[in-house]
């Protein structure tokens, strides 16, 4: 499957999905609110735009993930993250 390639803060925020997914032992998981800000502090260039990189790595065939409503109202479920090379 050919993707499309990414910036350099995209495939940090790809690498780091990755980790958290495998943590949660390839199970769902809800990016809320403080999840996004943390990812945002490691990645500070997605400072404002961590959704829409969510969005594009997962147009992108990287990742996939849906819309859930959490405590926060809707936020990211994370479901499924293509393993880095």
């Amino acid at each position: 499957m050919e993707r499309e390639p990414l910036s350099p803060e995209a495939d940090a925020l790809w690498r780091r999905l990755w980790e958290i997914w495998q943590d949660n032992d390839e199970d769902d998981v809800i990016l809320g609110a403080s999840e996004l800000q943390e990812l945002e502090d490691e990645i500070p260039s997605l400072e404002g735009r961590i959704k829409t990189a969510l969005a594009y790595l997962q147009r992108a065939r990287y990742v996939q993930y849906r819309t859930g409503v959490g405590e926060d109202g809707l936020e990211p479920v994370l479901y499924d993250v293509y393993e880095p090379r």
